[in-house]
């Protein structure tokens, strides 16, 4: 039955904004610890998880269209969850079910927009933090023979005794 296949590849679109939600928080851990060696990494898992989360809901658009014309719904383009809920049989459980996927979805997209919105925050911070540390560095400072430190300004070459 087509609301069965609607209901899997919500499950699925569930599966993946969790996997989501786990990579943002995972990110915001990386970069308030200074871990920036697996920013990249965790960046590309993201990026990899919102391509599988735009192909999911493609499938969902399609089979929610497919479920409307089912139920004799007349809608413009894909029926959200809620018009589907809406227009779902009164004498079966798909009603139920489909709020219950909408609730968590909505819940989920909430979770992960305020843990993007605070990794953005602290990522700008940490950029900042990097440019001014870049502009507070002072000139090179190098050894003479005898170990009293002189400053630097231009390229210096290093000679090994021994």
């Amino acid at each position: 039955m087509q609301a069965d296949e609607l209901s899997n590849e919500l499950w699925r679109e569930r599966g993946i904004l969790e996997n989501l939600l786990y990579k943002f928080t995972t990110q915001r851990l990386l970069v308030t610890n200074g871990e920036s060696r697996w920013l990249g990494r965790c960046t590309s898992e993201i990026e990899s998880l919102k391509n599988q989360l735009s192909t999911t809901q493609l499938t969902v658009d399609v089979l929610s269209s497919s479920l409307a014309q089912l139920w004799g719904m007349t809608s413009e383009g894909s029926p959200t969850l809620r018009e589907l809920v809406a227009g779902a049989p009164a004498d079966g459980p798909w009603a139920g079910i489909l709020q219950d996927h909408h609730a968590a979805i909505v819940n989920l997209a909430e979770e992960i927009r305020t843990v993007s919105e605070e990794n953005a925050r602290f990522l700008k911070a940490a950029n900042i933090s990097l440019q001014e540390a870049g502009q507070q560095t002072g000139p090179a400072v190098t050894y003479t023979a005898a170990g009293s430190a002189t400053p630097t300004s231009g390229a210096a070459i290093i000679d090994r005794q021994g």
